[in-house]
């Protein structure tokens, strides 16, 4: 499914004492899916604890710290929950500050302004059923260490807050599905560029040395894809991007939309050895021998993102990536 066109940024408030970042309460606000499995604000929920994770999900190895949430965004897959664990804390995009970590932490400590996704797909230690870790959706949030990365030194809070999710999908689908980086010699094409997914994608392509990115967007969005990079556009609207597009001129398609049929157009797009990676349809039933086709769900691969991020950040700190459009700010209440 495309990302939201611009991004919407969470905002939360927590009170911290002035020494120690001890937690002065016991409960928090927090927006959370209940047990009758509707969404809804409440001040009265009861702050996670390090350690937490370990007793629920069965994949965990890493460390744990305790983040005092400054921020956190509005993603497509945030809508989707399921019915495991209620209630819960959802959210998965998240920075903030450390207030607490376990003694074998490594590379993260107390006072770091540290960003993440931590929507992750893990297995229940309980039954071994697959649910979503989430919990960025209030005041505070235990991630694991090898999900967090320390935040870029340029950005605000709200900004780091919006970029994670959309930044580790696209990074992994271009890095491990489409190979990234380039000699300038590759052409993209990114389906949905005004989405999440597609403006990071947009940047990252061009960061990693795409020779031509092409996009899909409206019209209205053409100059926003040209200001990250784009180098043609084609209005989806009033036309289809497989008849616009010449057979055997794209080495890469990345599609962030999911339109039926479009991985058999891909085929026909695509040049010999190219690639077509989906993050949200389907592949094709009559692939070409000479095409890799891939389907990717970066909360499958959610556990250690560290290495990405740490990536990101020197993209993000020698502004070769940014997220320059959120739609509007919004407190947890």
């Amino acid at each position: 499914m495309a990302d939201l066109r611009l991004r919407m940024a969470l905002v939360a408030c927590a009170a911290m004492a002035a020494f120690g970042y001890v937690v002065e309460e016991d409960k928090m606000k927090a927006f959370i899916i209940s047990e009758d499995s509707n969404m809804s604000f409440t001040d009265n929920f009861t702050v996670p604890s390090i350690g937490s994770l370990r007793e629920i999900f069965t994949n965990v190895t890493s460390c744990e710290v305790l983040i005092q949430v400054k921020a956190s965004s509005v993603n497509p897959a945030d809508r989707y929950n399921d019915d495991k664990r209620l209630p819960k804390v959802i959210g998965s995009d998240l920075a903030g500050v450390v207030i607490d970590a376990e003694q074998n932490c490594t590379r993260i400590k107390k006072g770091d302004k540290v960003w993440g996704d931590i929507g992750a797909n893990a297995l229940l230690l309980s039954t071994g059923e697959k649910t979503k870790e989430l919990g960025a959706y209030g005041e505070y949030a235990v991630a694991l260490e090898s999900q967090l990365g320390i935040m870029p030194e340029n950005i605000d809070f709200v900004e780091a807050g919006t970029l994670p999710k959309v930044s580790l999908t696209s990074y992994k689908a271009l890095v491990w599905y489409a190979g990234a980086p380039w000699n300038n010699d590759k052409n993209i094409l990114i389906l949905g560029g005004s989405g999440g997914t597609g403006s990071v994608g947009i940047q990252l392509a061009k960061a990693f040395g795409a020779k031509s990115v092409t996009v899909t967007t409206s019209l209205d969005n053409f100059d926003y894809c040209k200001s990250l990079g784009a180098d043609q556009l084609i209005d989806y609207k009033s036309q289809d991007w497989w008849t616009i597009l010449q057979d055997n001129t794209m080495d890469i398609i990345y599609d962030t939309v999911g339109q039926p049929g479009t991985a058999d157009y891909a085929m026909r797009v695509l040049k010999s050895n190219g690639y077509f990676v989906t993050i949200a349809g389907a592949l094709t039933q009559h692939p070409l021998k000479n095409i890799t086709q891939s389907f990717f769900i970066n909360s499958d691969t959610n556990i250690i993102n560290y290495n990405q991020l740490d990536s990101l950040k020197e993209l993000v700190e020698s502004n070769k990536l940014r997220m320059t459009k959120i739609s509007g700010n919004y407190s947890l209440e």
